[in-house]
C-alpha cells in the first residue's frame, strides 16, 4: 500500500496544483515526470565528479533535488533496463532482452507479458493521463512497452524533436487531472554526431585524425535527408572501421571520441534544460515529482571493450537525480538505490497501491538513508552471460556461462575497479555470500515469473514490421 508520508511531506511544503498549469482549490495528486537520456554513463556529469562544463542544467537540477549517488542499472541494455523500470522486476524475472540468440544463430526478441502490471497502468487505473514520449528503437510498442500510456509515440527523432513532442502533449492534456510522462532520447547513443557548437567546447582543436573527418563525413550525409537505418549505417560506414576490435584506440583518437561523447551530453543538457524552462514557466514544476535517470551507460575500453554489452560500472552506474516540490534540495544520498525502485517511490508519492511481487523498494527521497547491507544485481546475457552482484560498495562479477573466474572489487577503495580482490583471503568470505545470494535470488526470481504468469512472449525477426526492423538494425542490436 502507499505510504502516505512522502505525499504528505512534499504537499505540506507547497500549494499543489491538479494538473497542467492550473491552480487547485485544494492540494491533489503530484504530476510526474521522468525523463531516461538513454546511454548516459553518470561519471560524465558534473554533479557525478565529470567535466563540469557537459552538464550545466543538470548540475543545477541536481542542486535543487536529491542526489542518489550509487544508482545501479539492472542491465547495460536498453530493453531490460526499461522493462525493470516500467515493472520494478530484475531481468531474470521479466525476461526481456535486446536480443537472445537461438542455438541456429537466430535472434528472438521477447516482449513484456501483458500480464506484468506497469507503472503507467498503475497510475492510469489511479486518474492519472499517461503519455511516453521515446525515440524510437528498443523502446517501442513491439516490446510491450505502450502498455499504460494512453498516449505512446517512439521514433528516432533526437532529444530537440522529443522534448518539442513532449511540450505539445502538456499543452494538451487535461488540467483537471494528474499526469504522468515518460520523456526518452537516443541523444547520447552512438554514432556521436554532435553540434560544432558543443564539440568545440570538448574537443582539441589541433585534432585532425581520421575520426574528426568521420564525425564531418557522417554529419554531412545525414543533413542530406532520410537514410535507411541511418544510425547503425552511419557508424559502419564512418565510425566503426576507426575503431578496434580488441584493444583501445590511439590516445589522441580515443580523446576525441570522449569528447563526442561529452559533446553529445551537452547537447542533450541543453534540451533538458528547456524542458525545465518550460515547466517553470507554466507553474507546473510547484507540482511535478521529475526524475533524471538513464538505464545504462557506455564504456570506452576501461575493461577490454568499447559500447555498452558488460556489467562493470561505466555501464551500470547511472545518475539517478529526484525533485521534489517544496525546495527539498542540495542533498547527496549515499545509501544504494536501483532503476527498479522508481515503480514503487512514485506509487507511494501518488498514493497508489504497489502490485504483487515488485522487486524493488520505496526510496523515500525525502526521509533518511537506508541502512546498509542491500543487495542490487545487474544483467548482462550476450555476447557473454555477467552478473554483478552489489552489497553497498562490495562488487562481484559472476560469468556463469564461461570458464572465466569471478571478480571481487572494493568499490569505495577502488571506483575504476582495477584491483580484482578474488585471489586474496580477504575476499573470500565476499564471493562465498555473492554466490548464496546469488541462488536465493535465481529462486526468487523464478517464483516471481511463475506466480505472476509473466513468461514473456517472443517477437523474432520475421514478426516485426520493417519499420521496427528498420529501427532496431538502426541502434546496432541485431546484425545484418
Amino acid at each position: 500500500m502507499a505510504s502516505g508520508p512522502l505525499l504528505k511531506t512534499a504537499a505540506a511544503a507547497t500549494l499543489l496544483l491538479a494538473g497542467c498549469g492550473e491552480p487547485a482549490p485544494a492540494a491533489g495528486p503530484p504530476n510526474i515526470l521522468v525523463f531516461l537520456a538513454d546511454t548516459l554513463r553518470a561519471d560524465r556529469l558534473g554533479c557525478y565528479g565529470g567535466p563540469q562544463q557537459t552538464s550545466p542544467r543538470i548540475d543545477a537540477f541536481a542542486r535543487q533535488g536529491i542526489r542518489f549517488a550509487h544508482a545501479t542499472a539492472p542491465s547495460p541494455y536498453t530493453s531490460p533496463s526499461h522493462a525493470s523500470l516500467f515493472t520494478s522486476m530484475d531481468p531474470a524475472v521479466h525476461g526481456v532482452w535486446n536480443r537472445v540468440l537461438l542455438p541456429s544463430g537466430e535472434p528472438i526478441f521477447p516482449r513484456l507479458a501483458e500480464g506484468s502490471t506497469t507503472l503507467a497502468e498503475a497510475l492510469a487505473a489511479a486518474g492519472y493521463q499517461t503519455a511516453a514520449i521515446a525515440d524510437g528503437g528498443n523502446v517501442s510498442e513491439a516490446r510491450g512497452f505502450a502498455q499504460g500510456f494512453q498516449h505512446f509515440e517512439s521514433k528516432f527523432r533526437g532529444a530537440r524533436n522529443r522534448v518539442d513532442r513532449a511540450l505539445d502533449w502538456l499543452e494538451q492534456c487535461d488540467p483537471a487531472k494528474p499526469f504522468f510522462l515518460f520523456l526518452h532520447t537516443y541523444q547520447t547513443h552512438t554514432p556521436y554526431l554532435p553540434d560544432p557548437v558543443h564539440l568545440e567546447k570538448f574537443a582539441d582543436s589541433d585534432y585532425q585524425g581520421p575520426l574528426r573527418e568521420a564525425w564531418e563525413g557522417a554529419r554531412k550525409k545525414a543533413s542530406q535527408g532520410p537514410i535507411r537505418n541511418a544510425i547503425k549505417s552511419i557508424q559502419k560506414e564512418f565510425f566503426r572501421p576507426l575503431l578496434p576490435e580488441e584493444g583501445s584506440p590511439d590516445p589522441d583518437d580515443l580523446e576525441f571520441l570522449r569528447a563526442l561523447y561529452d559533446a553529445e551530453i551537452a547537447q542533450m543538457d541543453q534540451e533538458f534544460g528547456r524542458l525545465l524552462d518550460h515547466l517553470a514557466a507554466r507553474g507546473l514544476d510547484e507540482n511535478t515529482i521529475l526524475v533524471f535517470t538513464s538505464d545504462h551507460g557506455e564504456e570506452f575500453w576501461e575493461h577490454g571493450i568499447y559500447g555498452h554489452h558488460q556489467v562493470y560500472e561505466p555501464t551500470v552506474h547511472i545518475p539517478l537525480i529526484w525533485r521534489i516540490p517544496g525546495n527539498f534540495g542540495n542533498r547527496v544520498r549515499e545509501d544504494s538505490a536501483g532503476l527498479i525502485d522508481l515503480m514503487p517511490t512514485l506509487l507511494d508519492f501518488a498514493s497508489v497501491a504497489h502490485p504483487p511481487r515488485l522487486q524493488g523498494k520505496s526510496l523515500d527521497p525525502l526521509g533518511a538513508e537506508a541502512p546498509p547491507g542491500r543487495v542490487l544485481f545487474s544483467e548482462a546475457n550476450w555476447p557473454e552471460a555477467q552478473i554483478a552482484w552489489r552489497e553497498d560498495q562490495h562488487k562481484v562479477l559472476l560469468f556463469p556461462d564461461s570458464q572465466r573466474r569471478p571478480e571481487a572489487f572494493d568499490l569505495a577503495l577502488d571506483p575504476g575497479e582495477i584491483n580484482d580482490l578474488s585471489g586474496s583471503q580477504e575476499a573470500s568470505d565476499l564471493l562465498q555470500r555473492a554466490a548464496r545470494s546469488l541462488e536465493e535470488w535465481k529462486t526468487a526470481c523464478l517464483a516471481a515469473q511463475t506466480e505472476l504468469g509473466i513468461q514473456p512472449a517472443v517477437r523474432n525477426l520475421d514478426q516485426l514490421t520493417p519499420s521496427q526492423r528498420a529501427e532496431l538494425e538502426a541502434l546496432g542490436y541485431i546484425g545484418g
